[in-house]
């Protein structure tokens, strides 16, 4: 029998992310990151939550949460 080549796997060129594009890391001069965190509740709660950010003149959920808590 003979063996060819496998042609998967392995490393191909021109593949991932080319050199200087503005996908940096923080070390590479990022200026902002972010982490995601979740929260649970039940529907109710979270729309809630919603109503009084919209009633707050927040532009996002997530910035009235976080102003709220920090306070």
């Amino acid at each position: 029998m003979e063996k060819t080549k496998s042609t998967w796997g392995g490393v191909r060129e021109g593949q991932g992310r080319p050199k200087g594009s503005k996908n940096k890391t923080p070390a590479q001069g990022r200026k902002t990151v972010f982490k995601t965190v979740s929260i649970s509740g039940t529907p109710e709660e979270v729309d809630k939550l919603k109503q009084l950010a919209l009633d707050a003149g927040y532009k996002s959920f997530s910035r009235f949460v976080i102003e709220s808590l920090l306070k």
